[in-house]
């Protein structure tokens, strides 16, 4: 299997990006995958048309982040500025779509831009969802995702679907991306999160290793924020549970007053 090229392209800052848009929606949303992930990889239930968000709602947005999926060359520059980066990147990639005002949704990786996007960009920024993120690291989710280095040990669909995309190049992309989590990583905005004045839903699963006092450390410190647990989900809720993960956001994300 291959997963073809489903969106179109735009020069950002002399990278080529891929996206896709979806939905004709007056409500537009921006969809950030997790780690090495794509539009496609992580959010294709969230975009399809039987079980996905409603089309005639929302206008979705779903990138390709620098270095990912079908926007390579060049390849991923791991540094201590890469989420500052990609939240510039998506910021200036809307801007150029002709998208001033919108909500953005993000996962794993895609929270941390997202937050980061919710700190510089905050005049663009309507609503704000995340799961499966943190706003710095903790000892526990490097010893996690040193854990799941090995692809071989991952869920056999799991990897089928990155596999499409990344081919033989998967076992070593997914590597560099491990060592920047365990050898890089620490703050990412933990003393600028009190800054985010967007609504911000934080949904968490309770099986997810990352820990619980993540999303709970942006609920106190978020000011407009809620949280929502999934009691039997894990990281990838907006998968596992994807009917009530999109009932849950689609409310939020029409609430006139929150």
């Amino acid at each position: 299997m291959n997963i073809s090229i489903l969106g179109q392209f735009v020069d950002v800052d002399g990278v080529k990006i891929h996206y896709e848009k979806v939905g004709t929606g007056p409500r537009v949303l921006l969809l950030l995958p997790g780690g090495i992930g794509t539009s496609r990889t992580d959010f294709s239930i969230q975009l399809s048309n039987d079980k996905g968000l409603d089309k005639n709602l929302f206008t979705m947005i779903a990138w390709d982040p620098p270095g990912y999926g079908f926007s390579r060359p060049p390849q991923r520059l791991y540094d201590s500025d890469v989420y500052k980066r990609d939240a510039h990147m998506a910021a200036k990639l809307m801007s150029q779509l002709g998208y001033n005002y919108y909500s953005v949704l993000g996962w794993s990786d895609g929270a941390k831009t997202g937050l980061l996007m919710a700190i510089n960009y905050a005049s663009s920024i309507d609503k704000l969802v995340i799961w499966g993120g943190n706003a710095y690291v903790v000892s526990q989710e490097k010893r996690v995702i040193n854990a799941i280095r090995d692809i071989r040990i991952w869920n056999p669909q799991t990897r089928y679907f990155y596999e499409a995309v990344y081919g033989n190049e998967l076992p070593v992309l997914w590597n560099k991306h491990c060592d920047h989590y365990i050898n890089n990583l620490d703050d990412i905005c933990r003393n600028q999160v009190h800054n985010i004045m967007s609504p911000t839903f934080v949904l968490h699963g309770d099986l997810d290793p990352l820990p619980l006092e993540h999303p709970l450390f942006l609920c106190k410190t978020i000011a407009d924020s809620r949280l929502y647990r999934f009691k039997s989900g894990s990281h990838n809720i907006h998968q596992e549970f994807s009917e009530e993960f999109n009932k849950m956001v689609t409310n939020f994300l029409l609430e006139d007053n929150y």
